[in-house]
């Protein structure tokens, strides 16, 4: 048996006779029992304590709980007859504490002061809640009057006050005391003067003694709690209005409430703590739906992760999810997961608090008639989050009015703030708050909420890429609407705004596609093209301009359809998807010349010269671009026209005709520097920088490698940075510095996985190896070369060849 050193622990012979001696012997086990290496901070967390607390019980000022004991000695190891001698000692030291109150006998104490004990049942261990718990006892432990848990409906806000309630009740001598205010149900919220007649009789008072007036009775109920040492805790609070009443005058208690609002009225007082309840993150949602899942065996893994998912991270659902799968032992849980799919219906256990849809609709009735409005027309938002300009364009207000609504809802949990001006809901109340639409609006208003947010991308989505990209989308005025959008005055602004939106823009693309909106979608794919090719993975592209290809299809417009099959195979390139994105290109040029599409089918054309350029056919390259390029002139299309000849000049660069290359890329430079387009200036000066380099000219190469990158980072065109820093470990590689050559390699490989760029990434890897190599790293460079290898042969690349000698070699 392992115990203290003899020096540190007490004599046997001294008993533990006051919670110093108790405490003293805690802390001699801590420093030196068998699990002496845990520290403070960690078994306060698993006892679910603060640590000041722990603090208290190991110096003796305060006398553990008979639980929280019990919870140490185990966590601290102690052999059995240990633990059953200091628990006993706890259990005499709290009689001998109870036989030495004051005075008047316990008969005559109980007549005149009863303890009330109004607690509903512990629901028993919490997960994903120790946070909490540990903040509440931290503000017991300073003093502190009052904390007010809040959260979304079904957050587990009872369940977290009245377990701690239960946890803490030893503290609490005159007793704790309880009331449901009703404040989110489907019934009237209770009259705090009703409530205050009930505390009264807990504490003692007959009926006669109870004032029949509310201000009265408030006081009468300060005066019967001065002293004493009572919980309070009032559940599920509608306002600030129907707790004040309620609150003690005394120190001595203390007061917990909860409520689907913030109660900001409360909070302000002296003192008062708050603590909002988050949904549990998903593997607190799993463990909790595990631990609730009686009478399953083993459940599979993938099931229960797909339940909890369902739940959104709520415990009233997760619950609900476990009961029912309690009840249905016939099916199992795979087949429970597709039964749930079915609507929030689902999710009820026939009991008015065991159905979320039910527990949802009280937060709902609680909300003045125009913000319940905006919380529905919110549920038809196909994204996740959304800031006043877009919820002013989808509820059909001014900003500042939309700002207000969700800040309402915020307050009442019915949203989430995730940034400072960014609001989301979760997946359940999206859910029911889209049903709500569709049973009380029109379909003719849901339509035209959704076109004003649909118009509004398209119009906020074209004013950033005019400052991003200042020659623009292929965008017709008509598409523009008169609606207010945020600052979009800077490079900084726009960038800011469209990463912030990125996701919700991928949502309305697939929405409008999906649910009728098809002109939308084209509009949607045509202002984000240039995003897309620049700063994004071309996997968001392909999914674009999938859904652009659909929705041309589908009003048979023939010049979108040559549009979306050009993107897409640009997309497939850059996946290097090659004979996939040449059959698409090729597509793309008939169809375009087809329905008279010279812009579409100059594109089409230049990017089927990228696509012979990787596949080292420069010469095929060269021909393609010069057939784009009186297209581009007819069109008066300067944009096009510099593109096409800096692809020219690389392309010739390749095939040994370094001076018209030469000429050709800076004649491109100077009209992208005329046009003042960051982007294609940086691939400008990227290509003519790889001139120089082919020339021998280094250090000019690395000149204009360094200052595409700066050009490339003001608008994150990720795809033209990934090419400079390979080209620069190029560069490198040839002026004999392995180590610089392998570090610019490395960052175009990281660059390259982030856009999904199978060709370049292909490219650093075996420039990694080629630097790995002349650094004498062997092993290293058959490694980066064997998985260039077997990447140059998926994409049916001539380098394979040459890189498969190397590593024979």
């Amino acid at each position: 048996m392992l115990v203290p050193d003899a020096a540190d622990r007490p004599s046997a012979s001294a008993p533990v006779v006051t919670s110093t001696d108790l405490g003293r012997e805690l802390k001699s086990w801590l420093r030196h029992g068998p699990n002496r290496r845990i520290k403070v901070a960690a078994l306060a967390k698993r006892l679910e304590v603060s640590q000041s607390t722990l603090y208290a019980y190991l110096a003796g000022t305060t006398l553990p709980p008979s639980h929280v004991l019990d919870d140490l000695l185990c966590a601290l190891g102690l052999p059995a007859q240990e633990h059953r001698r200091l628990v006993t000692a706890r259990d005499a030291l709290q009689r001998r504490r109870a036989a030495t109150e004051p005075t008047a006998s316990a008969a005559q104490t109980s007549r005149q002061h009863p303890v009330p004990r109004e607690l509903p049942a512990d629901p028993g261990p919490l997960t994903g809640r120790s946070a909490e718990i540990v903040a509440l006892d931290r503000v017991l432990s300073n003093g502190t009057g009052l904390s007010v848990i809040s959260g979304p409906a079904g957050v587990g806000k009872t369940a977290l006050a009245v377990h701690w309630g239960h946890r803490v009740a030893e503290e609490f001598s005159d007793g704790c005391l309880y009331a449901d205010l009703l404040g989110y149900a489907p019934y009237d919220p209770r009259d705090p003067t009703e409530v205050l007649a009930g505390f009264l009789r807990g504490l003692g008072l007959a009926d006669a003694d109870i004032p029949a007036d509310s201000d009265e009775r408030a006081a009468r109920f300060r005066s019967a709690l001065a002293g004493r040492r009572v919980l309070v805790v009032i559940d599920n609070a509608r306002d600030a209005a129907q707790v004040r009443p309620l609150l003690p005058g005394s120190r001595s208690c203390f007061v917990l409430v909860t409520s689907r609002s913030d109660l900001p009225a409360l909070q302000m007082r002296p003192g008062a703590h708050p603590i909002s309840l988050a949904p549990l993150v998903r593997r607190d949602g799993v463990d909790l739906l595990r631990l609730h899942l009686i009478g399953r065996q083993a459940p599979a893994q993938d099931a229960v992760v797909a339940l909890a998912e369902r739940c959104a991270g709520l415990p009233l659902a997760l619950r609900i999810v476990a009961a029912l799968a309690s009840t249905r032992r016939q099916r199992s849980l795979t087949e429970l997961v597709e039964e749930l799919t079915g609507g929030l219906h689902q999710l009820d256990v026939g009991e008015p608090d065991g159905s979320v849809r039910a527990v949802f609709s009280w937060s709902e009735r609680s909300l003045e008639p125009q913000t319940g409005e905006a919380f529905r027309l919110l549920g038809l938002h196909p994204a996740r989050d959304i800031d006043s300009f877009a919820a002013a364009a989808l509820i059909g207000v001014d900003v500042e009015a939309a700002a207000q609504a969700l800040d309402e809802l915020a307050h009442a949990y019915l949203l989430a703030r995730s940034t400072e001006s960014r609001f989301g809901m979760h997946d359940l109340l999206r859910e029911y708050a889209g049903e709500q639409a569709e049973a009380t609006l029109a379909e003719s208003a849901r339509r035209t909420a959704i076109t004003r947010l649909l118009d509004y991308y398209v119009t906020a989505g074209a004013k950033a890429m005019e400052v991003l990209h200042p020659p623009g989308a292929k965008i017709e005025p008509d598409w523009l609407v008169d609606v207010a959008v945020p600052p979009l005055r800077t490079s900084a602004e726009a960038k800011s705004w469209m990463d912030a939106e990125w996701q919700n823009l991928l949502a309305a693309v697939a929405f409008s596609a999906r649910r009728g909106w098809p002109q939308h979608t084209l509009r949607l794919a045509a202002v984000l093209r240039r995003r897309l090719v620049d700063s994004h993975g071309h996997g968001d592209a392909m999914a674009i301009h999938g859904h652009a290809l659909d929705a041309s299809r589908l009003i048979g417009d023939r010049r979108a359809e040559g549009t979306a099959l050009h993107h897409m195979g640009m997309a497939h390139t850059r996946l290097g998807r090659l004979r996939e994105a040449q059959e698409l290109l090729r597509h793309a040029i008939v169809i375009c010349r087809e329905a008279g599409d010279r812009y579409d089918e100059a594109g089409a054309l230049n990017h089927l010269g990228i696509l012979y350029e990787r596949l080292g056919r420069y010469a095929d390259a060269v021909e393609c671009y010069s057939a784009a390029l009186p297209l581009a002139r007819e069109l008066a299309f300067r944009h096009g026209e510099a593109a096409l000849r800096t692809n020219i000049g690389f392309a010739r660069g390749r095939l040994g005709e370094h001076e018209q290359a030469m000429r050709d890329c800076l004649a491109a430079l100077a009209i992208h520097e005329e046009l003042g387009d960051p982007g294609s200036i940086a691939a400008a000066l990227g290509n003519l920088g790889e001139v120089y380099r082919l020339t021998g000219r280094h250090a000019e190469a690395f000149d204009h490698y360094d200052r595409a990158l700066t050009k490339a980072r003001e608008v994150d065109a990720v795809g033209v940075e990934t090419e400079v820093l390979r080209y620069i470990g190029e560069t490198h590689f040839a002026a004999g510095d392995g180590a610089s050559a392998r570090a610019a390699y490395d960052a175009a490989l990281t660059a390259a996985r982030i856009t999904g760029d199978r060709y370049e990434e292909a490219h650093a890897l075996d420039g990694l190896g080629r630097a790995h190599h002349a650094e004498g790293n062997t092993a290293q460079a058959d490694s980066s070369w064997r998985e260039a290898l077997a990447l140059f042969r998926e994409l049916g690349l001539p380098d394979a060849q040459r890189v498969g000698a190397l590593i024979s070699s």
